[in-house]
């Protein structure tokens, strides 16, 4: 019997050893195969994109069918433009927020979200159309370079911010401003006769601080959180284009990811995009009222000052679209015409 009791015990403690170990591992095990999603951009927190990225990354916490580890890396926390796109082309970022600007040097079809005076300036109209499947056509084309462009994230229109009143063409003559890397958004500007001057969104400031630039096109709210109207004379009211987000990730990594957790990551970024558009205008109607008492002078343009700016750049970037796009490039841009005029 004392044998027995012996093996008895030894059975107890061997066999609450094993529960105890595994016990310990339940949450190890569980906490390596909690997917991980780092959502990067180059704007400051408080941007309305980085409370829409932070929304969704707290959905995706929160989640019960698939929670992940979730957190957003604002201001190039994890590199510029350049280096957030291959990084998450490469696997190392799982999402990432920029306008489709950056996208264009892989994709020239993407140069469509750059249009001067071809969007929609009824919000409205321009939200339907952004759940288009014209709209969807033209995102899918980045699938071929490996990524996903989940939706667009409307984050306003953009206005001109300068050190003088610039309403006709020839105002814009000799101005040098900043440009994103987009052959549009570069024609945009060398069909008024400006000097586009490529460089990273967070040297904008100092560049127009300094004189290096006198010109730079945004959103209120963009302008605003930079604090360019500290720098900045005049703010021209053209809504003469639009500054929305791509919310991107890496199609590898949303493959790699079970049914339940894509379906909470669409849902997720849906309530981002709807988010985001009602932080636009609460932020856009604050920021305008502060940089109006801060100094900055609203230059309102007529209909025929905005006819005039249209005719000298539209025209030209459409046939420069055309020419790098080819074939695919024009089935996209009519469809999406099509959806205007409808």
């Amino acid at each position: 019997m004392k044998t027995s009791n012996t093996l008895l015990q030894a059975g107890v403690i061997a066999g609450l050893a094993l529960s105890a170990f595994g016990a310990a591992m339940t949450p190890i095990t569980a906490q390596a195969n909690t997917p991980v999603l780092k959502i990067a951009h180059v704007v400051p927190p408080g941007d309305p994109r980085d409370t829409a990225a932070n929304h969704v990354a707290d959905l995706m916490r929160n989640s019960d069918a698939c929670p992940m580890d979730a957190n957003v890396y604002p201001s190039a926390q994890l590199g510029g433009t350049t280096d957030l796109i291959e990084g998450m082309q490469l696997g190392s970022i799982e999402a990432v927020v920029l306008p489709a600007s950056f996208l264009v040097g892989f994709q020239p079809i993407m140069g469509l979200m750059d249009f001067p005076f071809f969007w929609p300036t009824d919000l409205d109209t321009l939200l339907e159309l952004h759940q288009s499947d014209a709209m969807r056509q033209m995102l899918d084309t980045t699938e071929s370079q490996g990524v996903y462009s989940m939706a667009v994230w409307h984050t306003g229109y953009k206005q001109w911010t300068a050190n003088d009143p610039l309403r006709a063409p020839s105002d814009y003559q000799g101005k040098r401003a900043r440009v994103m890397p987009s052959a549009v958004l570069v024609k945009q500007q060398e069909s008024l006769g400006m000097t586009p001057v490529d460089m990273p969104f967070p040297e904008t400031y100092n560049a127009l601080q300094s004189g290096a630039i006198s010109a730079q096109e945004n959103p209120i709210t963009t302008s605003y959180v930079m604090g360019f109207h500290e720098v900045q004379d005049y703010l021209i009211m053209t809504n003469h284009g639009n500054l929305d987000q791509i919310f991107m990730v890496s199609r590898a990594w949303f493959d790699g990811l079970g049914a339940d957790c894509q379906a909470e990551l669409e849902a997720a970024v849906e309530e981002g995009r709807e988010l985001v558009v009602t932080e636009t205008l609460s932020l856009e109607e604050r920021g305008l009222e502060a940089m109006v008492e801060a100094g900055i002078e609203v230059i309102e343009l007529s209909s025929g000052e905005i006819s005039d700016l249209r005719e000298a750049t539209l025209p030209p970037v459409r046939e420069l679209f055309l020419q790098r796009t080819g074939d695919e490039g024009q089935t996209i841009l009519e469809a999406i015409e099509s959806e205007i005029g409808r």
